[in-house]
C-alpha cells in the first residue's frame, strides 16, 4: 500500500519531482565517467605507473568533490520537496495516519526517486562514455581499445555511493519531518521568516562573516603552507562567511529600506515585502546559489586555462626539448622536418662510467640551462661560459645520467681525449612542442628503444611535456565535467527556490490586479524580486573565483589571463537563465492575468 502511495505521489508531483531528479541524473552520470576512468587499472597502465598514478588520483578526487556537492545538492533540494508537501503530510495525520506511517511513505519516496535518478544516470553516464570514448582517450593519450564505457566497477561504485546518499537524505527527512508538529506542517506556506534582528546581533554576524572570507581568502592565496587542508579550511570558512554575511546585510538592508520613501513608490513595498516573507530561506539559498555559482565559475574558468600552461610548465623543466645521443639515421631525417630554434652538437669519450668532455666546444656552442623565477611562468635561458665546469657538469649530468647507466659521471676536462669510444650528443630546441609533437614522439621513441631501463630516462623538456600533457589534460576534462556538473545543480536550485513559492504567490498577484495594478508593474515586480536570488550570488560568487584562482598559481603560468573569455560566456549563460525563470515565473503568478 505504501509503495503504490509512494509511486502515486512522485507521479503526481512529477513536474516538481523532474527537477530534482534531472540534477542528480546528470550528477551520476558525471560520476560514473570519472569511475570508469579513475577504477580501470588496465586502462590507466597502458600509459605507465607515473601517468597511472597521476590520472586515477585526478578522477578520484573529482569524484569526491562531486560526491560532496551532491550531498549538500540533496539536501538542499529535498527540503524544497518536502517543503512542498508539508500540508499533504499533515492532512494525512489529521485524517488519523501515524507518523510512523508518515516517515515510512517519506522515506519510501525518497529511495525510490533516488535509485530511479541513480539508474537513469548510469543509463546517461554509459552513452556519455561511448560518445566521448575518443575525447577522452585524446585527452588522455592512451588507446581507445583499453578504454571501456561498460565498466562493472564503475556501475557498482556508483550505485553505492548514490543509494548511500539517498539513504541518509531519507533517514535525515523521516525524522525532520515526523517531529513536527501538525499546525506547523499545515501552516508552513503562510508562515513569515521574518524577525526584527537586533543592531547588535546583525554588527555581530557581519563581523564574523567578513572575518571567515577573510581566513578562506587567505587560505587559497596561501596553498603551499595549507597543502591538503588548503581547500577544505576553504570551503567551511567560505560557507560560513558567506551565510552569515547574506544574514547581516540582507536583514539590514530590509530594515533600512522599508522605512525609506522609496519603498511606498510603486510596487517596492510589495517586493520588499516578499522578501521580508522569505528572509531566512533567502539566506540559506543564497549561500547555496553562491558556492554552486563559484564552483561552477572557477571550475570552467580553470579547464579553458590550464591547456594554455603545458607547454610553459615543460619548458621550465629544460633548456632542450630532446637530447639525442648518437642519432640514428632515422632520427637526423626527422630531425629536419623540425622547426628549431637552437641546435647543440657535442662529442664525449665513454670510459666505464665516466662521460668525458673538453671544454673547448663550449666555448663556440654555450650550454644553455634553464633559469627559474618566483612563479611558475617567470624563468629564462642562461647560456653557461665553458669556464664554468661546475654549472657545465650539472647541467649534463641532468641530461646524461641515465645515457646507458644510471652510475654515469661527467668529466670536463680541458683537453678531448681519444681513449674509449666516441660518441656524440644532440640538443635540440624547437619552435613550440605543441607544434612539433608528432615528429618530438616519434625521435622520442627511438631514443627511448636505445635502452633497456626506460622508467626514469628523462630526454628533456619533451618528457616533461608529455607527463604534464597528461595530467593537465586529465584535469581539464574533470574541471570542464564538474563545472557543467556544479551548472546543472545551480540551475536546479534556482528552479527549485522560484517555482516552490510561485503558487503561493498567485493569490498576492491575484490582489494586486483586483487593485488595478497595470500589467507591466507585475512584471516588473517580479523582475526584481528574481534579480536578488541572481544578482547577489553572483557578485560574491565572482569575488571568490578571483581568491580561489590563486589556488591554481602552482601550476597554471597567469590563472587571471583572459579571464573575459570564461566569465564572459558563463555570464551569458547566467543571464540567459535569469530571462527564462522570470519567463516561467511570470506565466505561473501572472496567468489569470494574461488569459483575461
Amino acid at each position: 500500500m505504501l509503495f503504490k502511495l509512494a509511486f502515486s505521489s512522485i507521479r503526481h508531483r512529477w513536474k516538481d519531482y523532474l527537477l530534482l531528479f534531472s540534477g542528480l541524473a546528470i550528477s551520476s552520470a558525471i560520476f560514473y565517467l570519472f569511475e570508469t576512468i579513475a577504477s580501470n587499472s588496465s586502462f590507466l597502465q597502458l600509459n605507465g605507473q607515473t601517468v597511472s598514478h597521476m590520472i586515477g588520483y585526478v578522477f578520484s578526487f573529482g569524484s569526491v568533490l562531486l560526491c560532496l556537492l551532491t550531498l549538500i545538492y540533496l539536501n538542499y533540494a529535498n527540503s524544497f520537496l518536502l517543503s512542498m508537501r508539508q500540508r499533504d503530510y499533515g492532512l494525512f495525520i489529521m485524517l488519523g495516519t501515524r507518523k510512523k506511517r508518515i516517515g515510512r511513505l517519506i522515506w519510501l519516496e525518497t529511495m525510490l526517486l533516488g535509485a530511479a535518478a541513480t539508474i537513469l544516470g548510469v543509463i546517461i553516464g554509459v552513452a556519455l562514455s561511448m560518445g566521448l570514448s575518443n575525447l577522452v582517450t585524446n585527452f588522455l593519450g592512451a588507446a581507445a581499445r583499453h578504454y571501456q564505457p561498460w565498466w562493472l566497477p564503475a556501475f557498482g561504485w556508483t550505485l553505492v555511493v548514490y543509494l548511500g546518499l539517498f539513504f541518509l537524505a531519507a533517514s535525515w527527512n523521516t525524522v525532520m519531518m515526523t517531529k513536527k508538529p501538525v499546525l506547523q506542517l499545515l501552516k508552513a506556506e503562510r508562515q513569515s521568516d521574518f524577525r526584527v534582528s537586533k543592531p547588535i546581533v546583525l554588527m555581530a554576524q557581519l563581523i564574523i562573516g567578513l572575518i571567515l572570507l577573510v581566513i578562506g581568502y587567505y587560505v587559497m592565496m596561501h596553498p603551499l603552507v595549507y597543502k591538503q587542508y588548503t581547500i577544505l579550511i576553504a570551503l567551511v570558512t567560505l560557507s560560513g562567511g558567506t551565510f552569515l554575511l547574506f544574514k547581516a546585510v540582507i536583514v539590514s538592508l530590509l530594515q533600512w529600506l522599508i522605512k525609506l520613501p522609496v519603498a511606498k513608490k510603486g510596487l517596492n513595498g510589495f517586493t520588499l515585502a516578499q522578501l521580508r516573507f522569505r528572509v531566512a530561506d533567502y539566506t540559506k539559498v543564497l549561500t547555496g546559489i553562491t558556492m554552486m555559482f563559484a564552483m561552477a565559475l572557477g571550475a570552467i574558468t580553470v579547464g579553458s586555462n590550464l591547456h594554455k600552461t603545458i607547454e610553459n610548465n615543460a619548458r621550465v623543466a629544460g633548456a632542450y626539448d630532446l637530447r639525442i645521443v648518437d642519432p640514428s639515421t632515422k632520427q637526423l631525417s626527422l630531425i629536419k622536418q623540425l622547426s628549431l630554434q637552437e641546435k647543440r652538437e657535442y662529442t664525449f669519450s665513454k670510459q666505464g662510467d665516466n662521460l668525458i668532455f673538453s671544454t673547448q666546444q663550449f666555448a663556440n656552442q654555450q650550454l644553455e640551462t634553464v633559469q627559474r623565477g618566483e612563479t611558475v611562468s617567470d624563468y629564462t635561458m642562461k647560456k653557461i661560459a665553458n669556464s664554468d665546469t661546475s654549472l657545465l657538469t650539472l647541467a649534463l649530468t641532468n641530461y646524461l645520467g641515465e645515457a646507458g647507466s644510471t652510475n654515469n659521471k661527467i668529466v670536463i676536462q680541458a683537453n678531448s681525449t681519444k681513449t674509449g669510444s666516441q660518441h656524440k650528443v644532440l640538443f635540440i630546441r624547437t619552435n613550440g612542442l605543441a607544434a612539433n609533437a608528432k615528429v618530438l614522439k616519434k625521435i622520442a621513441n627511438i631514443e627511448k628503444n636505445k635502452y633497456s631501463n626506460t622508467t626514469n630516462l628523462w630526454l628533456g623538456a619533451w618528457t616533461s611535456y608529455e607527463q604534464i600533457s597528461i595530467l593537465y589534460s586529465g584535469l581539464e576534462f574533470m574541471a570542464m565535467l564538474l563545472g557543467i556538473s556544479f551548472l546543472a545543480m545551480l540551475a536546479s536550485c534556482l528552479m527549485f527556490k522560484i517555482l516552490s513559492g510561485s503558487f503561493a504567490d498567485i493569490p498576492r498577484y491575484q490582489l494586486l490586479r483586483k487593485l488595478g495594478t497595470r500589467e507591466g508593474k507585475l512584471r516588473s515586480a517580479v523582475r526584481r524580486e528574481i534579480s536578488v536570488l541572481f544578482i547577489l550570488p553572483a557578485i560574491l560568487g565572482v569575488v571568490h573565483v578571483l581568491f580561489g584562482l590563486k589556488l591554481f598559481s602552482t601550476i597554471i603560468a597567469n590563472p587571471y589571463q583572459q579571464l573575459w573569455i570564461p566569465f564572459g560566456i558563463f555570464g551569458l549563460i547566467y543571464f540567459a537563465y535569469y530571462c527564462f525563470l522570470s519567463v516561467i515565473y511570470q506565466r505561473i503568478v501572472l496567468k489569470k492575468e494574461v488569459d483575461k
